[in-house]
């Protein structure tokens, strides 16, 4: 069979490797498995379809919008600048947990249940992270 005749396979495989290019990016902004959603897209690419409308694993906390939010809280917002504030002495791993566990539920009556319960977890020796910054 003569090239002029047959079709190439050329076409199927620059779409093959959109598709898994497509799967591997979508996937990373879902936080979902890269590698896994890139091959199933690359050996079917309406797989894409599939990633595009499954749900993202990345917590509200995780996301940059809420990153940009999380700044001007902290900055102006009178309660969790002193919450900030208060857990700033135990480190900045510290107000990243404070910072996850306010995404998660974003209600101002829990502000003091989750800056005890950070207290708390550093007290009771939760501080691996922090140590290790500290002696930096």
């Amino acid at each position: 069979m003569d090239e002029a005749s047959g079709a190439s396979i050329w076409p199927f495989i620059g779409v093959a490797l959109l598709a898994g290019f497509l799967g591997w990016q979508i996937a990373k902004r879902k936080g979902l498995n890269k590698r896994g959603w890139a091959a199933a897209c690359f050996f079917f690419p309406p797989a894409v379809i599939g990633v595009a409308f499954s749900k993202s694993q990345q917590r509200p906390g995780e996301t940059q919008a809420f990153r940009n939010r999380w700044a001007s809280l902290a900055a102006y917002d009178p309660e969790i600048k002193a919450a900030v504030e208060r857990l700033g002495v135990l480190g900045p791993s510290a107000v990243e947990q404070f910072r996850m566990a306010y995404a998660d539920v974003q209600t101002r009556e829990a502000i003091p249940l989750i800056v005890a319960d950070v207290e708390w977890r550093w007290g009771a020796g939760d501080r691996r992270v922090g140590v290790q910054e500290r002696s930096r």
